[in-house]
């Protein structure tokens, strides 16, 4: 009798304990596909947005960008002294991967790198978007743009 019990317990327990997990497990999809479904931005999400061809390809955009040369030399001619400076970008990728609303954070340096960076991300083209439960999705990104200034 007292076996019978035991398993009768045992096997109640055991049944709301798998009930539970799996209402969590349905809250947190229904969760995840409302945030995918909306137009907000998401700091937070499955897989980050990435520029085409990776962080690589990223760097030699902005290496190779007549923006940040041109800034750096504008930015001395204008009396800045001669360095490096990094202006970070806060910048929301569109659901369709094109670059939405943008913004500079932190320190500002001034001379026009912070609009020359701004501008950059902007000219930068169509990224990978962010992925929410296999949807695309609008996401927050940022980036540090090195400035390199002499004359």
């Amino acid at each position: 009798m007292k076996r019978t019990f035991i398993a009768f317990v045992l096997a109640l327990t055991a049944s709301a304990a798998f009930a539970q997990t799996d209402t969590e497990r349905q809250s947190l999809q229904d969760v995840r596909s409302y945030l995918a479904n909306s137009d907000f931005v998401y700091p937070y999400v499955d897989t980050p947005p990435f520029f085409p061809g990776g962080n690589d390809k990223w760097s030699r955009y902005v290496n190779s960008s007549a923006l940040v040369l041109n800034a750096g030399l504008e930015a001395a001619k204008q009396g800045l002294k001669t360095g490096f400076y990094v202006v970070t970008v806060r910048f929301a990728i569109n659901a369709d991967g094109s670059v939405g609303e943008s913004r500079t954070i932190g320190k500002e340096v001034g001379y026009g790198l912070e609009q020359a960076a701004l501008q950059l991300v902007k000219n930068s083209g169509k990224w990978t978007p962010a992925n929410i439960e296999g949807r695309d999705t609008k996401s927050w990104l940022q980036m540090a743009i090195r400035f390199h200034v002499f004359e």
